[in-house]
């Protein structure tokens, strides 16, 4: 398994590091600028500095933690609201109309109304990130709810299981995976709105760092901002993914799909 591991590692990186030679290559026989394409070599110095002056790290936390914020607010809404219109009928039809009306709208739409009602303030990217968050969770919790086997919850009924009881061991239980699912999406949809967030307006954070960095045409700084954003974002997603594997490992020992 380990030596499987590693064969898939060396393939997923042989890409990357073409390119990377490809990149350095390009820079040193000055196919591309420097000033628009730095080479790899200045980026790694550029990031060393912004880690010693403590640049990378202040403005990380600030974003991270509005991610934080807005996540676990749209998380929680998105379940609640997924939940809801699972379980009881009534309430997915009162609902389901307008919220599928309202998540077709690209949430880079939602931006200046939100500016207009809540200004520019921590309040703003709080909220604009929940909103983000809260459709991918209650879209996979609902379809999760949805996709219960009825077989199941007829065997909840003969054993005369009360409606918390169903849903704490039967509905939840098979929901689980897409409600899983919904959080990553959730996640890597507030990730990337954090960063929209700070590169409409902001004083802090990973996006206001680019922000003055492209004003400055410091392209080194722009683009360590870009790998740092896609690494962070990749690791946060395997995070979610570790805890995947342990809430739902029993699916797998089983056999289950």
């Amino acid at each position: 398994m380990k030596l499987e591991q590693l064969k898939n590692l060396t393939f997923a990186l042989i890409i990357p590091l073409v390119l990377l030679i490809a990149w350095d290559v390009a820079t040193r026989l000055e196919l591309v600028s420097a000033q628009l394409l730095p080479p790899p070599r200045m980026l790694f110095e550029s990031w060393l500095e912004m880690q010693r002056n403590g640049e990378l790290r202040d403005n990380m936390e600030v974003s991270l933690l509005r991610v934080v914020l807005g996540f676990l607010l749209g998380a929680g809404v998105g379940f609640l609201l997924g939940a809801a219109m699972g379980v009881w009928r009534e309430v997915e039809l009162y609902l389901s109309p307008l919220f599928n009306c309202v998540r077709q709208v690209p949430i880079v739409g939602w931006l200046p109304f939100l500016i207009l009602w809540l200004g520019i303030d921590e309040l703003f990217k709080v909220v604009f990130i929940a909103v983000g968050t809260l459709i991918p969770v209650s879209v996979k919790t609902l379809e999760g709810i949805k996709g219960v086997p009825a077989s199941y919850l007829e065997v909840a009924r003969v054993f005369r299981f009360g409606w918390a009881r169903t849903l704490r061991t039967v509905i939840i239980p098979c929901a689980l995976p897409s409600i899983v699912t919904g959080l990553r999406l959730g996640l890597s949809e507030a990730w990337m709105l954090v960063v929209g967030a700070e590169l409409v307006a902001a004083s802090a954070g990973i996006g206001n760092v680019m922000t003055i960095a492209r004003r400055l045409f410091q392209t080194d700084v722009v683009l360590v901002g870009v790998i740092v954003i896609a690494v962070t974002g990749y690791l946060m997603d395997r995070l979610l993914g570790l805890l995947e594997l342990r809430l739902l490992g029993w699916r797998r020992a089983n056999g289950a799909h």
